[in-house]
């Protein structure tokens, strides 16, 4: 079969000028209606994908700017964490030191004139805290009696506190002493925080 282009044209040419536009009108919507559907579409469909993957991408980025910065909290959290422990370390004595701590606590008490009457360890008292790989911890009850005047005291347990010995005042009785108005009598329990290393 032979396609004829010329009679085509005289066809459409006789034609009123109403049903030529109209061809013609009809012509341009299917060829903008293929246009959509074999070009735009793909394209939409290709920019909504792309428009997705720059989402995730973004929400990944954000989330490791957040990362980042939790990190560097944490990593600050740790070293002060870690400065602490080794500041408590340092005053976890090994339980050898038990008469080493006995002579510190009654040179601090002549340093600020507080009269000792009787310091001493608990053993049969003594608790095991906790184990691990760098020993036993154990704390240890020392009795302190002493004479002294208010601020005296103070100072003293003010001192003891600063010293490099972990304790934890366990009792605390304050009473008069009648022979002189201006002293009077403590008894403290101190539990000494002790380890015993391997």
């Amino acid at each position: 079969m032979k396609f004829d282009l010329t009679k085509i044209i005289e066809l459409f040419n006789n034609l009123s000028d109403q049903i030529r536009y109209g061809i013609l009108g009809g012509l341009v919507f299917v060829i903008l209606l293929l246009d959509v559907c074999f070009l735009v579409s793909p394209q939409l469909g290709g920019i909504a994908s792309i428009n997705d993957q720059i989402k995730s991408v973004s929400d990944d980025t954000q989330q490791v700017v957040v990362d980042q910065q939790r990190i560097n909290l944490l990593n600050k959290n740790l070293k002060q964490e870690r400065d602490q422990l080794s500041a408590l370390s340092v005053k976890v004595r090994p339980i050898q030191e038990v008469p080493v701590i006995l002579s510190t606590i009654s040179s601090i008490a002549n340093q600020y004139g507080v009269k000792i009457d009787q310091l001493m360890p608990e053993k049969a008292l003594q608790e095991t805290l906790a184990s691990d790989k760098d020993g036993k911890y154990y704390a240890l009850p020392i009795v302190i009696k002493a004479r002294c005047g208010y601020h005296m005291f103070g100072h003293f347990l003010n001192k003891l506190e600063k010293e490099n010995l972990f304790f934890i005042m366990k009792d605390f009785i304050i009473q008069n002493d009648e022979k002189s108005p201006n002293m009077h009598l403590f008894s403290v329990t101190i539990k000494i925080v002790l380890v015993d290393k391997p």
